[in-house]
């Protein structure tokens, strides 16, 4: 009998600390590394809307492109330790919410059809009619606010961002 509660004791004496190991190796995956893995976010991407989803009603003319947008870089440079800029609050842990307003962590952003996402937001945002203004919104006052504190900031004028179509 001593044996068998020995053999116990020495058993639990090993799972118990693996498993709680296990819990804070889980626990500590924050939302930053899901986010900033190299594998979920895209160094650049291109940002046109009315291509990619047509069905959303509404939407103007697209007569000029956003290509190569850093994607990668605002998530993990210019938005940490910006959030007093930005026109949607965010935390650090999670520098998505400040692009993608309403959306609480990554799986927010991956589990949902890309335009039935999109969608929602242009109509939480006003609509079609007010993408461009909704869309200008979330980056113009991020980085004209940094200017104003002279911080280095984005763009601030057209064709900065904006190159016509060809």
């Amino acid at each position: 009998m001593n044996k068998t509660k020995n053999k116990k004791n020495s058993l639990a004496k090993f799972v118990k600390p693996m498993a709680l190991g296990g819990a804070l190796i889980l626990l500590s995956q924050s939302p930053l590394v899901f986010a900033s893995d190299s594998q979920e976010i895209p160094d650049t991407i291109d940002i046109n809307i009315q291509t990619r989803c047509p069905d959303i009603k509404d939407l103007p003319l697209d007569k000029k492109n956003m290509t190569g947008f850093s994607h990668r870089a605002h998530a993990e440079k210019y938005l940490p330790g910006n959030n007093e800029f930005a026109a949607h609050p965010y935390k650090d842990e999670f520098t998505c919410a400040a692009c993608h307003f309403g959306i609480a962590d990554a799986k927010g952003i991956t589990e949902e059809e890309v335009c039935d996402r999109l969608s929602k937001a242009i109509e939480t945002g006003g609509g079609g009619k007010n993408y461009k203004k909704y869309m200008h919104n979330i980056c113009l006052t991020c980085h004209k606010n940094m200017k104003t504190a002279e911080k280095t900031g984005g763009p601030t004028s057209c064709k900065e961002c904006h190159k016509k179509k060809e």
